[in-house]
C-alpha cells in the first residue's frame, strides 16, 4: 500500500483541500468553571462556532487561551487551545491547528486530563495536511489507550478513510465493518457529524468495489447529515463526490443537479473558483442529459458569479 500522491475524490485538486471530513469533534464545553474571563469568552465562542462563524469563534477562543495562559491554569489552557484549533480547522488553517493541538496536549498532560480527544483531532489534522502516516501513528496511540467507544469509533472511521483514499479496499472495508459492528453493539445514537463520516467511508468502500450507484447514495446521505451538522463546506464536497459517482454510472441529470448544488454552496462560502469548476461540470452533465432546466440553472449562477467578479 502506498500513500504517496493520494488522489482523493476524482475531482480537481483545488476542490479537495478542505473536503476531508473524518472523525470530527466539536469545541469542548468543559470550561464551565474557573476564571470568569475564560468562561465568558469560551461560551460566546462556542455559540459563534455553532453558527459556523469560525472567524468570530477564533477571536474569542484566542482571548480565552491568552487568559488561561496568563493565570497558568493547565486545564483551561488545554481546553482553550483545543477549541481554538477547532476554529482554525473550520477556517482551513491546518498548520496553525496542529501547533495549537500540540499545546493542548502539553497542558492536558500537565492537568492529568484525558488526551484521547486531542490526539484524535491531531490525527484528523495530520490527514488534512496530507500526512497519512502521521495520522495513523496518532490513531495507533489512541487505540492502545483503550479509549471510550465514541473515540474508538471515530478512530476506526478515520483509519478506514485513510486506507480508502490510498486505494486499499480490503483494509478500508475491514475498518468499515469494525465500525459498523461497534455501532450495532452500542446503545448510543450517532451524532449527525459522525454519521456523515461513516456514510463517507461507506461510499468510499463502495466506490472501490465498483458499486458506484451505492457510493452515490452514500455520498448523498453524507451530504444531508453534514447539512444537519452545520458542516456546510464539507457538505458541498460530499455533493461533488455524489455527482462524480452519478456521472460514472450514467445518471447525468442527477450529476448535473449535485454539481450545481455543490457549486452554489461553495459560491456562498466565497469559493468562486471552485464554484466555477463545478458549474462547468454541471453544464456538461446537463448537456449530456438534455436537461434544459439544469443547464439554465447552472448558466444563471455562472453569469451571476462572472458579473460580480467583472472589473
Amino acid at each position: 500500500m502506498s500513500f504517496h500522491g493520494i488522489a482523493k475524490f476524482g475531482i480537481p485538486a483545488a476542490l479537495v483541500c478542505l473536503s476531508a471530513s473524518c472523525a470530527s469533534t466539536d469545541p469542548g464545553s468543559s470550561v464551565e468553571r474557573g476564571d470568569t474571563v475564560v468562561v465568558q469568552a469560551s461560551s460566546a465562542a462556542r455559540l459563534a462556532y455553532e453558527r459556523g462563524d469560525f472567524g468570530q469563534a477564533q477571536k474569542l477562543f484566542r482571548l480565552a487561551l491568552k487568559r488561561a495562559r496568563a493565570i497558568n491554569d493547565a486545564a483551561l489552557a488545554a481546553d482553550a487551545a483545543y477549541n481554538l484549533a477547532m476554529s482554525e480547522i473550520g477556517l482551513g488553517e491546518y498548520d496553525t491547528a496542529a501547533q495549537l493541538l500540540r499545546q493542548a496536549y502539553y497542558d492536558a498532560v500537565r492537568a492529568s486530563s484525558n488526551t484521547a480527544d486531542i490526539q484524535l483531532v491531531r490525527a484528523k489534522v495530520a490527514y488534512l495536511r496530507m500526512r497519512p502516516f502521521e495520522a495513523l501513528t496518532f490513531l495507533d496511540e489512541i487505540a492502545a489507550s483503550n479509549p471510550v467507544q465514541s473515540i474508538q469509533l471515530q478512530g476506526m472511521i478515520l483509519r478506514g478513510q485513510i486506507f480508502g483514499d490510498a486505494g486499499d479496499k480490503d483494509a478500508a472495508n475491514s475498518e468499515l465493518r469494525s465500525a459498523e459492528r461497534l455501532v450495532a453493539s452500542s446503545q448510543a445514537v450517532l451524532s449527525a457529524s459522525v454519521g456523515a463520516d461513516l456514510a463517507k467511508l461507506e461510499g468510499t468502500v463502495s466506490r472501490l468495489e465498483g458499486k458506484l450507484d451505492i457510493a452515490a447514495h452514500s455520498f448523498d446521505d453524507e451530504a444531508e447529515l453534514l447539512r444537519i451538522a452545520h458542516r456546510y463546506r464539507d457538505m458541498a464536497y460530499a455533493l461533488a463526490r455524489a455527482a462524480e459517482a452519478y456521472l460514472a454510472v450514467g445518471e447525468q441529470a442527477l450529476a448535473a443537479d449535485r454539481f450545481f448544488l455543490a457549486a452554489r454552496s461553495l459560491e456562498g462560502h466565497g469559493d468562486t473558483d471552485a464554484a466555477r469548476l463545478l458549474l462547468a461540470s454541471s453544464l456538461s452533465a446537463a448537456e449530456g442529459a438534455a436537461d434544459h432546466d439544469a443547464r439554465i440553472r447552472a448558466e444563471v449562477l455562472l453569469e451571476e458569479i462572472n458579473r460580480r467578479r467583472a472589473p
